[in-house]
């Protein structure tokens, strides 16, 4: 019988840093040294594109598991992936490798939180006569349009009530849900974070009290719902519809007046962010232009 010998290549490991890679062939083992200086280099176009994506990806991840974004979709798209296609048309920013692996994200206006065929809920900031910020939204009331009166909702039938009532706002139907979000933006040690807040209330006749509204305010003014403690120049909100019959939501973006997003999307911040990588071709636009010598 004959010798069967084996030469089928086996990869066994490898030291990162020093480009050494260990292989198996023919029952030894192999050291191969890479002579690869610049491993993975990116242009500044693959960089910014990349970047765009990292940050779109951060800011899907800042939703609790429950209260991922609504989006409607086809085929074989996720909502995750529509999310992303969603918001890519969304200013670039430019973060760090080290802000990366933290989880840096910026709170931005316009950024798409749901996406679907139902009407969507229409809001902006309004201040009262006491001086305080709200978010007024279209979705009426049945108040008295001249009086700014506060809202005790504290379960699914409260709200129901308020905006169902005598068909005043034709979009809803029994059943649906209304989704609030809060998003907060927060920086610590160079590192800025966006923080998450949701309440989910169903247009149903459920008497018992939802936990969640401890945290929220809400008031009647002009006739129509708005959401209270939006003083901060730091927060955002939105609204979502979702209807059950429909499987469908409503497109709705955040409304914010924070403004931290735009000092990382400027050519020093772009420099910054691509020497942290290492690998990314240093951008021309910002190498200063050396003035050529004349000669005399």
């Amino acid at each position: 019988m004959g010798e069967s010998k084996n030469n089928t290549l086996g990869f066994t490991g490898r030291i990162r840093g020093a480009g050494v890679t260990f292989y198996r062939r023919g029952g030894k083992t192999y050291a191969r040294v890479s002579t690869r200086t610049a491993p993975n280099m990116q242009s500044v176009k693959q960089f910014i594109n990349r970047e765009r994506m990292r940050h779109s990806i951060a800011l899907w991840h800042c939703f609790y598991s429950s209260d991922k974004p609504l989006m409607e979709t086809s085929g074989s798209m996720t909502a995750y992936n529509a999310f992303l296609r969603a918001n890519s048309a969304l200013p670039t920013v430019y973060l760090t490798k080290q802000q990366a692996r933290q989880g840096a994200a910026l709170l931005m206006p316009g950024m798409v939180v749901s996406e679907g065929r139902l009407p969507a809920v229409e809001y902006d900031f309004a201040v009262l006569e006491s001086g305080e910020r709200v978010v007024l939204t279209n979705l009426l009331t049945g108040i008295d349009e001249s009086e700014t009166q506060e809202l005790t909702i504290g379960c699914n039938d409260d709200l129901r009530q308020l905006l169902c009532s005598s068909n005043r706002n034709p979009q809803l139907m029994t059943g649906d849900k209304v989704r609030f979000y809060r998003f907060e933006q927060r920086i610590q040690d160079d590192c800025p974070t966006v923080k998450i807040s949701c309440c989910e209330l169903a247009l149903d006749n459920d008497p018992r009290q939802n936990p969640a509204l401890r945290n929220w305010q809400f008031f009647s003014h002009e006739g129509r719902l708005a959401i209270g403690g939006a003083d901060d120049e730091n927060t955002g909100w939105a609204v979502v519809l979702f209807g059950e019959k429909e499987q469908s939501a409503s497109t709705q973006r955040v409304v914010t007046t924070c403004r931290l997003y735009e000092q990382y999307t400027t050519d020093e911040a772009l420099t910054q962010a691509a020497e942290s990588y290492g690998n990314v071709e240093k951008p021309s636009l910002l190498t200063p232009d050396i003035p050529e010598r004349r000669h005399e």
